[in-house]
């Protein structure tokens, strides 16, 4: 997996009135959760789920992005975005920055949970709709290939080619995505483009013609926003930057704890076990006690 370069993707010209980091939460919601205005939410997913859907979608009905659990005691769950469209058909969106070891199984997990939600009481034949689920990374994984969309769906193992619709994955890999503007020759590659790099531009690409990008560029101008959204928008940098920081020092922690347990194959150790427990939300202390370096 290769960390993203926050280095290179903050955004540092906030007080000049350029474009936000699309993949910051806060812009990432207020450009494609916009209940005013919905189509870029719709060209997204039209075109980085076009290989899955039967169909075009034309309207999405905007959900709360909270999925609670079962019960009470059941973990819930937070998406960037949550939809749905006038087939009942179910859709799950979100960036992920922060690298984690099972993000796969993760995904699949909440879009089990969005399964579940669509049970009915009393007699019911457990034909719910199909559920899409779209996530956008800063991080790479691995998936065995270079492809930078990965589409993950039920198959028959002995028949490859007879596909289930009712649970689709879909995993756009930014961080592999390398194309000049002037390269980008499809609205994916466009899409791509804009989500990786709006916050380095000062102006949106004259290539990019389309009308959603005058809608795009547009929403996530900071000249644009609003004195909450703007303090919003910093705090949000601020933390990929804490974070971004917190990861570095890990590293040279876990390379020092890897010493001390000895070289070789020890170093290595020491530095996993640390970024380990980082990403998997325990806070630098906390991981610092647990491997005994504080």
């Amino acid at each position: 997996m290769v960390e993203k370069n926050m280095d290179a993707d903050v955004n540092t010209e906030a007080d000049a009135g350029y474009y936000a980091d699309l993949t910051v939460d806060m812009p990432f919601k207020k450009t494609f959760a916009n209940e005013k205005d919905k189509e870029p939410l719709i060209v997204m997913l039209n075109v980085f789920l076009a290989k899955k859907l039967a169909y075009s979608i034309v309207d999405v009905d905007i959900k709360n992005p909270y999925v609670p659990g079962e019960t009470i005691k059941d973990r819930g769950a937070i998406f960037d975005i949550r939809c749905e469209d006038s087939q009942g058909s179910k859709f799950l969106v979100e960036v992920q920055v922060g690298k984690q070891a099972y993000f796969i199984k993760r995904v699949l997990f909440y879009a089990c949970m969005a399964i579940t939600k669509s049970g009915k009481k009393g007699k019911w034949d457990f034909n719910y709709p199909a559920v899409y689920s779209l996530s956008f990374l800063s991080f790479d994984l691995d998936f065995g290939n270079d492809d930078i969309v990965q589409y993950l769906s039920l198959s028959n193992d002995n028949y490859p080619k007879i596909r289930y619709g009712y649970i689709n994955l879909v995993f756009v890999r930014l961080g592999k995505f390398h194309k000049s503007e002037g390269e980008c020759k499809t609205l994916q590659d466009r899409l791509m483009f804009s989500l990786r790099n709006a916050h380095r531009l000062r102006e949106k690409p004259s290539e990019f013609n389309e009308e959603v990008f005058d809608k795009i560029f547009d929403i996530a101008r900071i000249s644009n926003f609003t004195l909450e959204e703007r303090d919003s928008y910093e705090a949000a940098m601020k933390n990929e930057r804490d974070r971004y920081a917190a990861l570095k020092y890990a590293k040279e922690e876990g390379w020092e704890a890897g010493r001390e347990e000895g070289f070789g194959r020890g170093v290595k150790e020491g530095a996993t076990k640390l970024l380990t427990l980082l990403e998997s939300g325990v806070s630098l202390p906390e991981a610092k006690r647990q491997l005994g370096l504080s």
